[in-house]
């Protein structure tokens, strides 16, 4: 198959590990997985190593990391990666140099100095740095106040510190990194919400300038930039904290009743509907002011939802349908986008109300779950956003193994987790097949969403229960070889039947042997990964890509708890698993180069 049949497709194959830039993330997750590995060797032995040896490893990693992003390091991916790695190692040796020399310096020292160390590295631009240096700064100013008791003697200091930090941070960000301003505002809006909720309880000043002044601020900041998003994310966040100041105010005056929960989501709504009513006339050029909207809508309804819950019992599960009837009518109709976001909290609302209280009725999760079923379908059906059907297959999923918990016959722990597991395995392998289908449709993302929620759990469950998948010949069980060996080898056998016709190019089997090494390994779940990146990479799923590094990342934290496996058999197997990623990039590499030779011939 041609590589632009392949783009059209929008397929999983082998040829994605082919594209320049997946084999580029190839090689940076195989020489992450040769250092996990030496870091799992370490950190098993670290008490046992000779001090010097102790605080002869960060400082010869910082070393060797800041020489070679001076004079080697000519692409800035590289460059920024070895700088960030520096920074690390810089508070990791002060953290051995305490821990040797027992220097009785408090925390907030410690980080205080690792900031000012961090200064000098950001005379060349270096996100990774930046980003570094904003949070340990706030780290030695909040453990500075913690342990010097001024939090308690002078918290209103600490929030104004606190504040201009953050307001120093946004200014140098807005200059050199703006890539960063949405997670400032996101800090800025926790900022502002907790500081409402302290503002609630304790009525001081200081609380309430905390939460206004800086999101404030800010926001006119983006206004006259006629920057329309952020500002109107912070203007939500904003409204947002206000809305608790607003609960605290009618609270006593509304009757802790049905009445008063409905009266009270109407003015949240009516509060939220007005901002954007006012958005709407500053910025009319612009689809983002129904933010607050949205916002409000979910949070009135969140709020129907716990009175539906609470108050009126049996009767919910009828309220509930009229929900979900009345979000069906509305989804129908080709309406605004508040609409079609009242419509979604309402179709949750119903749905929590339906499944809670048909439990309480019929105390059996299989009827609950064949009504989750239902509700599945219909959203399938419906075409409905993409992070509602993430929802309700994240749902399924759950109460698919609850019941299957609880069952009389499955009561024993091992057997759950196997079936669990397998489970997940059955969900890939029928995804696999069908996945020229699904990924042209409009749920791609959902499903994508899913199957990482699958390998997260995975990891969870593994690292928690203690797994073992390497045992002797006499001491393995079939439902051990079914979940190792048997299910990731009828996955990979999926996989290539769905590609038959591209594994005429011999070189292409190099793949899935590879994928046969890590089931031995006991670590096919690398394999589903590195599928799941380079798919990511080639067809530009930013926020997918994102989640599968993170995932990685999480996968071999939770490898590292799972005491079933000894550590010197993780190290010795995510080494070798290291060198098999670089050893397949660099074949790969070298047969696109003879490919490429050939047709300039």
């Amino acid at each position: 198959m041609h590589k632009t049949e392949l783009i059209q497709n929008n397929q999983f194959s082998p040829l994605l590990f082919c594209h320049a830039e997946a084999l580029r993330y190839l090689k940076v997750l195989g020489l992450a997985l040769i250092a996990v590995s030496f870091l799992y060797l370490i950190a098993a032995n670290w008490w046992m190593l000779p001090k010097i040896i102790q605080l002869a490893i960060p400082m010869l990693i910082l070393l060797c990391s800041t020489a070679t992003s001076v004079y080697v390091g000519q692409q800035e991916w590289v460059r920024q990666s070895l700088d960030t790695v520096s920074g690390l190692m810089l508070g990791l040796s002060l953290a051995v140099i305490g821990q040797i020399y027992q220097t009785g310096a408090d925390s907030y020292q410690l980080f205080l100095l690792w900031a000012v160390l961090l200064l000098p590295w950001l005379y060349r631009p270096n996100i990774g740095i930046f980003t570094m240096l904003a949070v340990v700064s706030q780290l030695a100013l909040y453990l500075y106040f913690k342990q010097s008791f001024w939090m308690v003697r002078a918290e209103g200091l600490y929030l104004l510190g606190l504040n201009l930090l953050t307001a120093i941070s946004f200014a140098f960000a807005m200059r050199y990194y703006s890539l960063l301003r949405f997670l400032l505002i996101a800090f800025m809006i926790v900022i502002s919400i907790s500081s409402m909720m302290q503002f609630t309880h304790h009525f001081q000043l200081i609380y309430l300038a905390s939460s206004v002044v800086l999101p404030a601020g800010t926001a006119f900041y983006f206004y006259k930039k006629h920057q329309a998003l952020e500002t109107i994310l912070l203007i939500a966040g904003l409204a947002a904290s206000l809305s608790l100041w607003m609960f605290e105010l009618v609270d006593d005056r509304l009757t802790n009743s049905a009445a008063g929960l409905f009266i009270l989501a109407v003015l949240i709504f009516g509060w939220f509907a007005a901002i954007s009513f006012a958005l709407k006339k500053i910025f009319p050029q612009t689809k983002f002011s129904v933010i607050p909207l949205a916002l409000g809508a979910w949070i009135a309804g969140i709020i129907l939802a716990v009175l539906l819950l609470t108050y009126w019992k049996t009767v919910s599960i009828v309220l509930g349908l009229v929900f979900i009837g009345i979000a069906w009518k509305l989804l129908n109709q080709k309406t605004s986008i508040f609409l079609r976001q009242f419509a979604y909290c309402l179709w949750v609302c119903g749905q929590a109300a339906v499944l809670i209280h048909t439990e309480l009725l019929t105390d059996s999760l299989f009827v609950v779950w064949l009504l989750q079923l239902i509700m599945l379908a219909l959203t399938v059906i419906k075409r409905m956003h993409w992070f509602i059907l993430t929802l309700q297959l994240l749902i399924t999923h759950a109460l698919a193994i609850v019941v299957l918990a609880l069952e009389n016959s499955f009561k024993h722990d091992d057997i759950v987790i196997t079936l669990a597991l397998s489970l997940n395995y059955v969900i890939f392998i029928g995804l696999f097949l069908t996945a020229r289908y699904w990924q042209s449709s409009n749920y791609q993302k959902s499903i994508l969403l899913w199957m990482i929620a699958m390998l997260t759990g995975s990891a969870v469950v593994q690292s928690v229960t203690g797994l073992e998948h390497w045992r002797g010949i006499g001491q393995i069980s079939f439902e051990q070889v079914l979940l190792f060996y048997i299910l990731p080898s009828l996955l990979l056998l999926s996989l290539i039947w769905q590609n038959w016709q591209q594994f005429s190019e011999k070189w292409l089997w190099l793949i899935p042997a590879f994928g046969v090494v890590l089931i031995l390994l006991g670590y096919f779940e690398i394999f589903i990964i590195m599928l799941l990146m380079v798919w990511a990479v080639v067809y530009q799923q930013r926020l997918i890509q994102a989640l599968i590094i993170l995932l990685l990342i999480f996968w071999l934290w939770m490898l590292y708890y799972n005491l079933g496996l000894s550590f010197i058999f993780k190290s010795i197997s995510i080494f070798i698993s290291g060198l098999m990623v670089l050893l397949l990039a660099y074949i790969l590499r070298k047969i696109n180069l003879q490919h490429g030779r050939r047709k300039l011939v």
